[in-house]
């Protein structure tokens, strides 16, 4: 299963972001196969939307809700507090919200697709990267 970080949403959503072709070419070679979304990630776009004031949060609604949201529970919170551990100790962190995305992907053992080259510091997450011009 794939776990669509916001960025890729966005891009996805978005005739106008520079993305949004190759957002859009990845759907086209995905679109038969089952995707995630983190609660955290479905808000950002939800939270943009409502602020743009036109149809776009119409639009990301009803596109967040084909997806399988994964929720943060406290397992969930403390896989992320130990992940983020680790990467300071490595001196690769990550922010909190892309931990929080990070974490979300890898427990439950989805490839995440964003165009955020930073999850590739992430041990043991596959990241699919759906615009290499990054």
């Amino acid at each position: 299963m794939n776990c669509l970080d916001s960025s890729y949403v966005v891009d996805f959503l978005d005739p106008q972001q520079d993305h949004h072709d190759a957002a859009v070419a990845w759907m086209r070679d995905h679109s038969e196969e089952a995707l995630a979304v983190p609660a955290i990630c479905a808000f950002e776009v939800i939270r943009g939307t409502a602020r743009a004031g036109d149809d776009r949060f119409d639009r990301a609604v009803g596109f967040l809700r084909t997806l399988t949201v994964l929720d943060l529970d406290i397992d969930a919170a403390i896989a992320a507090g130990e992940l983020d551990g680790r990467l300071h100790a490595r001196g690769e962190p990550l922010g909190p919200r892309d931990t929080l995305v990070a974490t979300a992907a890898g427990q439950h053992g989805y490839e995440l697709v964003t165009r955020d080259r930073d999850f590739e510091a992430v041990p043991g997450l596959d990241v699919i990267l759906y615009d290499r011009r990054e």
